[in-house]
């Protein structure tokens, strides 16, 4: 436990960092281009995050799983997301080209083509970092791992202060700004996973091949029923509303999403210790601590935030961004959900058992949309608050109940906290400066 919450703790202080950075690149977009170019500058990612997510097979997260079981060579894992990396790109960039050409002013009415295309850019630099980057989680090297997000946002943040702050370039230079941090990200995120993998081979082994797509379909699937889930809320309000809706949800979600920091960086090291954990007990007992420490956390927060949420997005934001409050008030009832959710979902993930996932989320999709469809018609983007967040509700029990019956833990044992978390805490802190074990073995200030 002491080397996870170690990586757990580094993970979530790269992550504030992170959200720091992002959160100051959002307030001067928002800022400079308003809701109404906030929410065009959304709506130009939609359509490649959906294919990166869609089409990437799920060789990333199958790399991790197999590093994890030391099945195959590293160099040949290097290899193979080299080769994956470079076949995803050319057929998502084709499949991008078709859908805005052909469809993009039924799909995203509003938008100027020009605008999707930029983003487009993007789309081969966020699979290469989308794949490469997970031989370094596959390895638990979680400094380096981190290391590369951060400087993503970094110089996601000294662009758009150089192109949009300082030149006032528009929509089309906010676009740029995040093609160039993924680009740059990428050639890092390269040379660092051929680097621990100490090189790469390039050769068609066909088992390996199979393994990494049969387990790679199974995650693919679920990754995008989940991006379904997160983001099709906005696609709805811009076909049932317009873009300026879009920009005013588009700071409620933002915002919401830096909430799941404890559990994505929880989630990001349980992944492969889970896959590569060999003892039975450690693996039953190890989950449901983390799963009701994280629920804590991110509850404590999401109180704290929602009685401060008008304050902090008419300061950061402006008064213009008043309509944001009540989705992100809605919203933060849903984050606490979908951080319990996750860990759990890793955990399943972690033991090969994604058909769960898949059913699940899949059921949660349907849920979203059928309220989406009739709630924001009738109160607008608090509805599409609302429908996501009671998704996100449902999918949590249900992935509680079904984890429950998988490792035989009891629920109150996944949701509630215990005593001996206390002494776990208290652990942790001796190991860090200033604190000291006394013979009792109790935590003490030196």
């Amino acid at each position: 436990m002491g080397t996870f919450a170690k990586h757990t703790l580094i993970t979530i202080a790269t992550q504030c960092m992170n959200i720091l950075l992002v959160l100051a690149s959002s307030i001067v977009i928002a800022r400079i281009l308003g809701p109404e170019g906030q929410g065009i500058y959304s709506i130009a990612f939609l359509l490649p995050t959906f294919l990166v997510i869609f089409m990437n097979l799920g060789i990333g997260p199958a790399s991790v799983f197999y590093i994890g079981k030391k099945k195959y060579p590293l160099q040949s894992i290097a290899g193979i997301n080299i080769i994956f990396s470079l076949a995803i790109s050319s057929g998502a960039i084709i499949v991008g080209l078709i859908a805005i050409f052909l469809w993009g002013d039924h799909l995203f009415p509003g938008i100027k083509i020009t605008y999707l295309l930029l983003g487009l850019i993007i789309v081969p630099f966020q699979v290469f970092l989308s794949l490469l980057i997970n031989i370094l989680l596959g390895l638990q090297n979680i400094k380096k791992y981190n290391a590369v997000y951060l400087l993503r946002d970094a110089s996601f943040l000294c662009f758009i202060i150089i192109l949009l702050l300082w030149f006032r370039l528009g929509i089309s230079a906010a676009i740029i700004c995040l093609v160039l941090s993924v680009c740059f990200a990428s050639v890092l995120a390269f040379c660092e996973s051929v680097k621990e993998a100490e090189g790469v081979v390039f050769v068609f082994d066909k088992p390996m091949f199979k393994d990494f797509l049969n387990y790679g379909s199974k995650v693919f699937l679920n990754n995008v029923i989940s991006f379904l889930h997160l983001r099709l809320d906005v696609f709805l309000i811009n076909l049932l509303l317009n873009p300026v809706a879009v920009g005013y949800y588009a700071i409620a979600v933002g915002l919401s999403e830096r909430i799941w920091l404890i559990s994505q960086s929880a989630g990001t090291v349980l992944f492969p210790r889970v896959t590569a954990e060999t003892d039975e007990k450690k693996l039953r007992d190890f989950t449901p601590i983390v799963c009701r420490n994280i629920l804590l956390f991110t509850s404590i927060i999401a109180v704290l935030l929602f009685f401060m949420s008008r304050w902090l997005i008419i300061m950061f934001f402006s008064e213009q961004y008043s309509s944001s409050v009540l989705p992100f008030q809605i919203l933060l009832i849903g984050t606490i959900a979908i951080s319990g959710s996750r860990i759990l979902a890793n955990d399943l993930a972690g033991r090969g058992r994604l058909i769960e996932n898949i059913y699940l989320s899949a059921f949660s999709v349907v849920i979203n949309i059928i309220f989406n469809i009739i709630l924001i018609p009738r109160i607008g983007i608090p509805g599409a608050a609302l429908a996501t967040t009671i998704s996100y509700i449902i999918t949590f029990a249900g992935r509680a109940i079904i984890y429950s019956k998988i490792s035989g833990n009891r629920m109150r044992d996944v949701l509630f906290i215990k005593k001996s978390d206390c002494r776990l805490y208290l652990g942790i802190l001796c190991e860090y400066p200033g604190f000291k074990k006394n013979n009792y073995g109790q935590c003490s200030v030196k």
